[in-house]
């Protein structure tokens, strides 16, 4: 059997010898051979953990628990995955207790790392995404990698659990956004099966009391689409009270006249069947927004990148919402996730070399500083990078405009005001050297602070002062840098937006690909305890409150008017 031929052992175990679970993980390691189907295990420190800590017994005995892994990755399609991302057709025949029993000792050894290997790419999938982002273009993407300790709670709650099909309920929490996309991706799949059944057939407008076979094809599209079964949709040709509030209901979720009567436009949208790209683009942004949300509280700001806004959350809600000026094809704005810690009013510009480098004169409104002592440099060649950095004063001609919003970062990406206020009138705005460029920033800042004493007339008494002033947030607040060409409102709408970085061709050959080994991070060896360090009992710049735009560590404000 293909089955028998595939589990076959690894290149320095003996066929007479003795054969666990870790020492089938150390030898394939050794030999840096495939388990199955030319893919390594996801992870086989991890693996091998597991197995150390359940005495290297074998786990999938249990046809019933093995029979649940294969439902478990049978349902994956509904966030987008392929049921073989997690061996499925492997697990049919390992789900099989006749085959089961045909197996060798030292193959039911290597399907049970299979059939492990399968719940860990479950679990990694569902929590972290597939594709690993820092592999698939590091230029453009920052990720931590994924925790070890979060991944083996994982394993073992699944492993423990009485019904494994259950186990995950509420075990990867998502926001508002992610389900109304993975929502979508139902009705597209819903809309694929319907492309095999013939269309309601173009007539006179439908409305309630009306009855013949038309009425029963609408209505048993309207219950396909709200995800029952074709052998449990409603029958009947009278056009009832019941069809004519699926209607209404279908009408304000496509975005149509919600007047309960199926007329051309609705017909269209109901006869609608899926693009298989819609399909795949759809399955990729799921991918995509796996990478970023673990941990999300409920207070954030989400960039969309791609869609060329910035939305604050509050209570995993968006609340407010401004339009954006994002990076250039050359100097793209990266995908990416952190915290904004503090704010900086009346900010100085320090001007990229690049820049730097093609000026020809300096304005009034910059300052040549020395590298070497940090102080103004007077006569000196201003396009000498390596002596020079030229820094733009605060005022209303800055290019950072009169805030940014701080979340230090590798990518040395931040968001701020610009003085160009009418570039955001444009309806492609790719055009910064990668930072985020804020319509509304004041407003913004207001509503980031949230304070009394940080109201916009405060704000603006700071702005008019015109001195550099550092604000540190009561919280920090994670911003996460999105870039989504398919993103769907709570009606299930999808809006395709450009690829303005080219990223999709990319992404969608590595998504649908088998992935090897992950990046995993493992916690450190555990150091001897240092005795404590005597407590300081000098002065603390922490009691003021307020940092000038030279000290080197941010202090909370309390009060713009002081």
């Amino acid at each position: 059997m293909v089955i028998l031929t595939a589990l076959a052992l690894p290149l320095g175990v003996r066929a007479e010898a003795p054969v666990s679970p870790q020492a089938t993980i150390a030898a394939l390691e050794r030999a840096d051979q495939p388990l199955l189907e030319g893919t390594a295990l996801l992870s086989s420190r991890l693996l091998s953990e597991l197995y150390a800590a359940r005495d290297d017994q074998l786990l999938w005995g249990a046809a019933t628990r093995r029979a649940a892994l294969l439902e478990l990755a049978e349902r994956s399609v509904e966030s987008g995955f392929d049921p073989n991302d997690f061996r499925a057709d492997t697990l049919r025949i390992l789900a099989d207790s006749d085959h089961w029993a045909t197996l060798a000792p030292s193959e039911r050894v290597r399907a049970d790392l299979v059939l492990s290997d399968a719940l860990l790419r479950y679990v990694h999938h569902h929590r972290y995404g597939k594709v690993d982002p820092v592999r698939l273009d590091r230029a453009w993407h920052d990720r931590p990698r994924p925790d070890s300790e979060v991944l083996r709670a994982d394993l073992d709650a699944a492993l423990d659990a009485r019904d494994l099909t259950r186990v995950f309920e509420g075990r990867f929490p998502a926001p508002f956004w992610y389900e109304d996309l993975k929502s979508a991706l139902r009705t597209e799949r819903v809309r694929e099966t319907m492309r095999e059944r013939p269309p309601v057939p173009a007539g006179p407008h439908l409305a309630r009391g009306d009855q013949g076979p038309r009425v029963a094809m609408v209505r048993e599209r309207l219950a396909l689409l709200a995800g029952q079964s074709a052998e449990a949709a409603p029958a009947g040709e009278v056009f009832d009270d019941a069809l004519h509030a699926a209607v209404i209901a279908f009408q304000q979720g496509s975005g149509l006249v919600a007047d309960g009567v199926v007329g051309p436009a609705t017909l269209a949208v109901l006869n609608k069947s899926t693009d298989p790209d819609r399909m795949d683009r759809i399955r990729i942004n799921l991918e995509r927004m796996r990478w970023l949300y673990q941990g999300l509280p409920p207070d954030y700001v989400f960039v969309d990148v791609a869609g060329l806004m910035v939305h604050l959350a509050r209570s995993d809600e968006f609340v407010w919402s401004t339009r954006a000026i994002i990076g250039t094809v050359e100097t793209q704005t990266p995908m990416f996730r952190d915290n904004m810690d503090h704010l900086v009013f009346n900010p100085t510009w320090i001007v990229p070399q690049s820049i730097q480098r093609s000026k020809t004169r300096v304005a009034s409104d910059f300052q040549v500083v020395d590298r070497r002592t940090g102080q103004p440099a007077a006569g000196g060649d201003h396009r000498d990078v390596n002596r020079y950095r030229l820094v733009q004063r605060p005022g209303p001609n800055n290019a950072l405009g009169r805030v940014k919003f701080m979340f230090p970062n590798r990518h040395a990406i931040y968001l701020h005001d610009t003085p160009s206020r009418a570039l955001f009138a444009r309806q492609r705005r790719t055009l910064s050297n990668g930072c985020v460029r804020v319509e509304n920033p004041l407003e913004f800042a207001e509503r980031i602070l949230d304070r009394p004493a940080w109201d916009l007339a405060g704000i603006k008494q700071v702005i008019e002062r015109g001195r550099t002033r550092y604000v540190e947030l009561s919280e920090s607040l994670p911003v996460l840098l999105y870039y989504l060409t398919a993103f769907a409102d709570a009606q299930g709408i999808v809006q395709f937006r450009q690829d303005h970085y080219e990223r999709d061709a990319r992404l969608r050959a590595a998504f649908f690909a088998p992935v090897g080994p992950a990046r995993i991070a493992f916690p450190a060896p555990r150091e001897p305890a240092e005795p404590a360090a005597p407590a300081d009992t000098g002065a603390s710049t922490q009691a003021t409150g307020v940092r000038s735009a030279t000290d080197g560590a941010v202090q909370a404000v309390l009060d713009p008017r002081e």
